[in-house]
C-alpha cells in the first residue's frame, strides 16, 4: 500500500470541450500532443489507473506509463470506490436533471453530483419562479418535434447540415427555452450541490467568457443513459444529422418544481473552514499547503487533486511530486501522509466516515 499517481482518462467532446484542461496539466505542446477539444478529464474513477513506475507528474505526460494497475487493484476486500472525479471544460450542455437518491425507479438510477468552478462560469439551475411547468414542457415538445423534422430532412438530403443548424438557432431563440429556468453567472470558486436530486440544471454559453465552465465536479459513477433525463438538447444537431433523444415526459415527471429549492441560495454552499462539502456520498476539503502538513486517513481511501502550486506528497515511504492539475490516489492502508510544499491549494475527496 502505497501513494499512486492517477493517469489522466481525457476525453473529446468535440461540440463544447478546448485546450484549457490540456493546458492546466502542463502539455502545452499540442503539435505533439495532437488531440482535439478535451471537454473533460477523469480524475478519478471505477476504471482510473495507478502509474507504478512514475513518481513525478512531470514525468506523466499525455500517453499512459508502460507500467500501471487498477484502482481496483488496491482496494481493500470489503472497499469500494463508487465515485467519478472529472474537470470539465463544458458549455451548451442540454437541459437536465436526476432522479432524487434512493427513489426507487425500472429505468433511471440517481447520480448525485457537486461542482467546484475552477473559473467564472455560466450556467441554468432551478425552475424560474414564474414558469408554467405546462408551458415549458409544451415549448421543450415543440422544440423536439422541429428538431426531429430538421434530422429527417437531412438523412433525406433535401436540407443542407449548415442550414439546418442555422433553422434550428433561430426556431430555439424564438421560443427561448431559458425563460422558464433561472440563468446564473457563476464567480470563481463557487461551489453548488446537486447532491439532493430532481434540481433542473445545465452549463450554459457565455458570450463575456471564451473559456466557458471549468469545473471540478465530484459525483456518484453513473452513466449519462441510465441517470440522464434532458427536456432540451441546445439545438444541436450531429454531423451525420442525427440527434441526440431526450426524454421530456421523464424529466417533467421526475423534476422537483417547489420554489424553495429552485434558487441559488438552495443550491450554494459556503465552506466551512477547510471543508467544501459534505454529503452523504462523498466529503470534499480543501487545503492551502505552505510547509509540511500531516493528514490521517482514518481507515478511509484519499483522492488529492492540486489545484494550484507544486506538492511533494509522502505516505509509507513513498514519495511523489505533484503539480497542478495532477491526482493522486491513496490507499485506505497507507493510514496516513505528509503534503510539502511553500503555496499549493489541494482538493481531498474521501467518502463520508
Amino acid at each position: 500500500m502505497r501513494p499512486y499517481l492517477i493517469v489522466p482518462q481525457l476525453i473529446e467532446q468535440p461540440t463544447w470541450g478546448g485546450d484549457y484542461i490540456v493546458h492546466l496539466k502542463g502539455w502545452d505542446d499540442l503539435k505533439k500532443i495532437k488531440v482535439g477539444k478535451i471537454g473533460q478529464s477523469y480524475e478519478l474513477s471505477g476504471s482510473s489507473l495507478l502509474a507504478t513506475n512514475i513518481i513525478s507528474s512531470d514525468d506523466l505526460g499525455l500517453y499512459k506509463p508502460n507500467t500501471t494497475t487498477p484502482l481496483e487493484s488496491v482496494l481493500e476486500p470489503d472497499e469500494h470506490m463508487p465515485l467519478l472525479i472529472k474537470l470539465n471544460q463544458a458549455r451548451g450542455n442540454s437541459f437536465q436533471l436526476h432522479i432524487k437518491p434512493g427513489e426507487k425507479n425500472d429505468v433511471w438510477k440517481a447520480k448525485p453530483e457537486s461542482w467546484y468552478f475552477l473559473e467564472k462560469g455560466c450556467v441554468t439551475l432551478g425552475l424560474n419562479p414564474k414558469t408554467s411547468t405546462e408551458d415549458y414542457k409544451k415549448a421543450c415538445q415543440t422544440i423536439e418535434s422541429f428538431m426531429k423534422n430538421l434530422s429527417s430532412q437531412i438523412k433525406s438530403k433535401s436540407l443542407a447540415l449548415n442550414d439546418a443548424r442555422l433553422q434550428a438557432n433561430l426556431f430555439i431563440q424564438k421560443l427561448n427555452p431559458w425563460q422558464y429556468v433561472n440563468l446564473y453567472k457563476v464567480d470563481q470558486f463557487s461551489l453548488i450541490d446537486l447532491s439532493m436530486g430532481a434540481i433542473h440544471h445545465s452549463w450554459e454559453e457565455d458570450p463575456d467568457n471564451n473559456v466557458g465552465n471549468v469545473v471540478y465536479e465530484v459525483q456518484l459513477d453513473v452513466s449519462d443513459d441510465e441517470s440522464t433525463m434532458r427536456s432540451f438538447d441546445q439545438g444541436k444537431i450531429k454531423d451525420d444529422g442525427s440527434i441526440r433523444p431526450i426524454t421530456i415526459d421523464d424529466y417533467f415527471t421526475h423534476i422537483d418544481a417547489a420554489p424553495e429549492h429552485n434558487t441559488l441560495d438552495y443550491l450554494a454552499r459556503t465552506p466551512q473552514e477547510e471543508l467544501l462539502l459534505a454529503t452523504e456520498f462523498y466529503v470534499l476539503n480543501r487545503m492551502e499547503i505552505t510547509s509540511k502538513r500531516s493528514i490521517q486517513m482514518k481507515d478511509l481511501w484519499h483522492h488529492v487533486y492540486v489545484q494550484n502550486g507544486t506538492i511533494s506528497l509522502v505516505g509509507a515511504g513513498r514519495t511523489l511530486h505533484i503539480t497542478k492539475g495532477h491526482s493522486c490516489f491513496i490507499p485506505s492502508g497507507v493510514s496516513n501522509y505528509t503534503v510539502s510544499s511553500t503555496n499549493a491549494t489541494i482538493l481531498i475527496t474521501h467518502l463520508p466516515q
